[in-house]
């Protein structure tokens, strides 16, 4: 494989996947890197047989890249974002200076730390339980004597 298929197969992977800056800086850092190579003195193929595959290359950078996997991207104006229109790009920009940040909640570590904080809840929400029980148990014979008492004082009014 030649330098020139490399990245015409990187861009080719990587374009509609994530904002079109973002490919043009993915092929210009891999452009350089294989320049700077060639100018070490290796040769063409053996960078190429190191890169790999260009389709690999672009899915490591698609699963780093945060909005990849929503779906595919639009120039929209100053700021890019999936689906929107230049209108809605704007809005998103004038969001962002308001310091709205938004959280991508889907990666492993939140939804392990979601999990721990369920089970953590339910553990409270059962340690409740099971005290207000063991409360009511140890109560049950003075709740028991006083209904026994109230049912023998209204038998004995009848």
């Amino acid at each position: 494989m030649s330098r020139e298929d490399f990245l015409q197969g990187l861009e080719r992977a990587l374009e509609g996947s994530i904002p079109a800056p973002m490919v043009r800086e993915q092929l210009r850092y891999y452009e350089g890197y294989i320049r700077t190579e060639l100018e070490r003195g290796r040769s063409e193929q053996d960078i190429m047989e190191e890169l790999g595959d260009p389709r690999l290359i672009a899915r490591t950078i698609l699963d780093t890249t945060p909005g990849a996997a929503e779906g595919a991207y639009e120039d929209a104006g100053s700021g890019y974002a999936p689906y929107q229109s230049r209108e809605e790009g704007q809005q998103s920009q004038e969001r962002r200076s308001g310091r709205i940040h938004v959280y991508d909640l889907s990666k492993w570590y939140w939804k392990l730390i979601g999990i721990i904080v369920a089970v953590c809840v339910l553990m409270l929400v059962f340690t409740i339980v099971a005290g207000l029980f063991s409360l009511f148990i140890s109560l049950l014979p003075v709740i028991a004597a006083v209904a026994l008492v109230m049912w023998i004082v209204g038998g004995f009014r009848r």
